[in-house]
């Protein structure tokens, strides 16, 4: 894919998305209730998602994922896993490296925080008129087609 320009119009369309999430993000403060009751950090829940997405990994290569430094994404995990929701376990071909997956109770969580994230937003574009939100979602959905085809 190649490298987008100003001229293209992608950073106004980043400042705009930005300021639509700002705008329309944790109004209600569910979302961040959740992730404080169970004791994680945006940070572990990014970790969390990328994990899930990988469904399993060394921390090494999770830390390259997230463009984090080793020791950082060590003590996440350490503190993912003390929380129950990271396992560890030996790679069968190398001893020394752990693979990493996310526990069941990671992706409840994520699934929770999800659910909560979705519902504020839901709420913040409900001034929209419906005719408009329709159409929202339906930008939304051809930007997210084209996206994952890239």
């Amino acid at each position: 894919m190649a490298s987008r320009t100003a001229a293209d119009g992608s950073d106004e369309a980043g400042k705009l998305l930005q300021e639509l999430v700002n705008y329309i993000s944790h109004r209600s403060g569910e979302t961040l209730s959740i992730m404080n009751n169970a004791s994680v950090t945006l940070p572990q829940v990014l970790l969390l998602v990328r994990l899930t997405e990988a469904r399993e990994t060394a921390v090494s290569d999770l830390a390259a994922r997230l463009n984090m430094s080793l020791p950082s994404v060590s003590q996440m995990v350490d503190r993912l896993y003390q929380l129950g929701l990271v396992s560890r376990r030996e790679d069968a071909a190398d001893r020394r490296r752990k693979v990493l997956t996310a526990t069941s109770k990671a992706k409840t969580l994520l699934g929770r925080i999800g659910a909560a994230r979705s519902a504020e937003y839901a709420s913040g574009l409900a001034a929209l008129e419906p005719a408009l939100r329709k159409k929202f979602a339906e930008v939304l959905q051809s930007v997210l087609q084209d996206l994952r085809s890239a």
